[in-house]
């Protein structure tokens, strides 16, 4: 990614050391995986993908942070096999009901985005900027509609343990 943003830097992968909940994992082999990232490229160029829907549970990030759309087209373009965490099962609500109506099953693709970001709070904070880890669960989804989802984007919750 292009150091295009006074508000967001791109920190190295291993930066963050926090661990990012990916299950129930199942095998994704490498040719699968740069499909879906060719998938999301394209989405993202032309301005087709499905934003994450945030949720009280998982804020947007522009909550927090100076952060906008620009900013998570750049990190959905600049997502690699580094930023793989895992491709898993989609068990959540609309996952049953598209089984019931005949759909096959299917597959989140989880990464994670080490970055600096600005704070909206620096003055009252004291903290300027944030390390932080961003989650993101992409579904790329080929029947019935050939469309990519973002079905999160926010700041990684390590789960505790």
């Amino acid at each position: 990614m292009k150091e295009t943003s006074e508000h967001l830097r791109k920190l190295p992968i291993d930066a963050i050391e926090e661990s990012v909940d990916a299950t129930p994992a199942v095998a994704c082999g490498e040719g699968e995986l740069l499909l879906v990232l060719q998938d999301l490229a394209k989405a993202v160029d032309d301005g087709t993908y499905i934003p994450q829907t945030p949720t009280t549970d998982n804020p947007a990030l522009s909550d927090d942070y100076v952060f906008n759309t620009s900013d998570e087209n750049a990190i959905l373009k600049d997502l690699s096999k580094e930023n793989f965490v895992a491709k898993v099962r989609d068990v959540g609500k609309g996952a049953e009901k598209r089984k019931k109506m005949g759909y096959p099953q299917e597959y989140l693709y989880v990464f994670k985005y080490p970055c600096k970001l600005m704070r909206r709070d620096a003055e009252e904070s004291g903290m300027s900027s944030e390390n932080v880890l961003i989650y993101i669960k992409v579904n790329d989804r080929k029947i019935p509609e050939e469309k990519v989802f973002i079905v999160s984007f926010h700041k990684n919750r390590p789960k505790k343990r």
